[in-house]
């Protein structure tokens, strides 16, 4: 290749190594240490732009005592949960009083933002979808006071944020429109976590979860998919689906955990889905939490050795 000046300075000429070799080698060097002042500079400037950035965590409680009690639902998708089967769920809540409750992902639904086409003789708005959701959580919280509560956000949850950056930008900065506050979680006592985190409860990873299959016959087993992913024992939603896939390797006995729904079936946008509703409980022993899955039937599931029957009516 023919001689180039060196682009530093020019102070010297010198045989390119290729197309775009600018500078001699003498000043590589000088140039690499710019560069990189150049690029700290335009990131410190670019992170200086946003006043409240979006935070993924990774929450970890690390210790429990014996006796300690967890519950995991997620996937309500208020206001088209399913009346009957959260009786039910509800009945052995009261009587279960975790000590930790995990609202993991997609409790509202946020219909009338979604990217979606909406059915236009659909009633609600989303104000009172915002109400109601907010009613059960007041409920939950008046039943069980004590407990400590996680909503570890989902898909659904983060169409607010997506509303608002997509088509009202200049609404976003908005305190009233924040989603803690429209939520009310600070009265509640509830701490969120932004769509995309992580509670890791004693080794236990618990997260929305991104990963679907199809909804037909003889789904992919999304629990193995998410245990190869993280290489954890772990739970997820999102999927709709319920299953369980555990594992053994050096570091000793794994599980993971796709913890179905409790929305509806009958929704518009899918006929006939192939979804299981589910939930999880656990109980911990010598600091490590012992699971259990319960899939719900038609009639009801049974949990701690109690049927508990999926009717309509008010809770017992």
């Amino acid at each position: 290749m023919k001689k180039r000046s060196c682009a530093y300075d020019k102070c010297c000429e010198f045989e390119p190594q290729s197309w775009n070799h600018r500078y001699c080698f003498e000043h590589n060097c000088k140039r690499k240490a710019e560069a990189d002042k150049k690029r700290e500079a335009t990131f410190a400037n670019q992170e200086a732009q946003f006043v409240q950035p979006l935070e993924f965590a990774e929450e970890h409680i690390r210790s429990a005592p014996d006796g300690y009690k967890v519950l995991i639902i997620n996937d309500t998708q208020f206001p088209f949960h399913d009346q009957k089967t959260m009786v039910c769920v509800e009945n052995f809540w009261d009587e279960f009083e975790p000590d930790l409750e995990v609202y993991n992902g997609d409790m509202i639904d946020f219909y009338t933002i979604s990217d979606y086409s909406k059915n236009p003789s659909r009633l609600g708005d989303l104000q009172s979808d915002i109400d109601g959701t907010v009613r059960w959580f007041d409920r939950r919280a008046c039943e069980n006071p004590d407990a400590d509560r996680r909503w570890n956000k989902g898909n659904h949850e983060d169409r607010l944020r997506r509303f608002l950056w997509k088509h009202a930008k200049e609404l976003g900065c908005l305190r009233s429109l924040e989603f803690d506050k429209l939520f009310e979680v600070e009265r509640l006592g509830i701490k969120t976590l932004e769509y995309g985190s992580v509670l890791d409860f004693l080794g236990y990873r618990i997260e929305h979860g991104y990963k679907t299959s199809a909804s037909r016959a003889y789904p992919v087993n999304i629990s193995r998919y998410m245990a190869s992913a993280t290489g954890s024992s772990g739970l997820c939603g999102h999927s709709h689906h319920f299953s369980i896939y555990a594992w053994t390797d050096a570091r000793g006995s794994h599980s993971y955990i796709e913890n179905g729904c409790l929305c509806r079936f009958d929704m518009e946008y899918m006929a006939f889905p192939n979804w299981q509703q589910a939930f999880t409980y656990g109980i911990v022993t010598n600091n490590k939490v012992h699971l259990v899955p319960v899939q719900i039937y038609p009639d009801g599931f049974n949990a701690m050795g109690e049927f508990y029957e999926r009717r309509p009516g008010p809770r017992r």
